[in-house]
């Protein structure tokens, strides 16, 4: 089957929405393809809860949505903070 955002020929598909997505593509999202690679259940589980419709959805999932969703550090997974102070 082919990607449908890139378009390569790939044996394994993983299926967001309508649109059958490779793994390369799904890694592209940061935080999800982190979540992809320590733990493919919990990814399923968030893709299950959230019903993104097309890989254009997926791509704007947020942090919020994405935590609100799943408990990440049950999981193992712990993100980084983004907070920066300027002195």
């Amino acid at each position: 089957m082919r990607c449908r955002s890139c378009g390569k020929e790939e044996t394994w598909l993983e299926k967001i929405g309508k649109d059958f997505i490779c793994h390369k593509c799904v890694q592209k999202h940061r935080i999800m393809g982190l979540i992809f690679r320590t733990n493919v259940s919990t990814f399923k589980q968030i893709l299950k809860k959230l019903k993104p419709k097309s890989y254009e959805e997926y791509m704007k999932l947020e942090r919020k949505q994405i935590e609100s969703a799943a408990d990440l550090k049950k999981a193992g997974i712990y993100l980084k903070t983004t907070n920066v102070i300027d002195l």
